[in-house]
């Protein structure tokens, strides 16, 4: 099953509280059973808001709400609006953080020590340093 990303809700204290991942391409927010994540206040619409993943696997902030709008970062908006990592949405007093999943490290051998690393590193800044001055190149390896 695909991950998209997670919804990590903010506790009114600050702190990081319950955390859906985002497996399916759309989430819904609001009143409704029918609601991906569904809040039981009186001032959230039945279809508040909701997340859409789009054809390029980038999560979209739709607002459904013309009576209390979501806000993204304490702003409200009008249009869709891109998700990045760490954005927050806000509907009436409740808050969420959206977060990219990581992206799986790619598998480096190490057969060097840190300090051989830290001086392959330095040799290529210098490789392209001369390449972009012109001046000739010392073979790095």
């Amino acid at each position: 099953m695909p991950r998209y990303g997670t919804i990590v809700v903010i506790k009114r204290n600050g702190t990081d509280g319950i955390v859906f991942p985002l497996t399916s391409t759309s989430c819904l927010f609001g009143r409704k059973t029918e609601c991906d994540i569904r809040m039981r206040l009186p001032w959230v619409s039945n279809e508040h808001c909701k997340i859409e993943i789009n054809e390029n696997k980038e999560a979209v902030l739709i607002n459904l709400s013309t009576v209390n709008p979501t806000q993204l970062n304490g702003a409200c908006f009008e249009q869709p609006v891109l998700l990045k990592h760490g954005d927050v949405l806000t509907i009436i007093d409740r808050s969420f953080r959206f977060e990219y999943p990581l992206q799986p490290a790619s598998k480096k051998r190490r057969s060097r020590s840190p300090k051989d690393e830290t001086l392959q590193q330095v040799a290529e800044v210098e490789l392209l340093h001369n390449q972009s001055s012109g001046a000739k190149s010392l073979d790095a390896s």
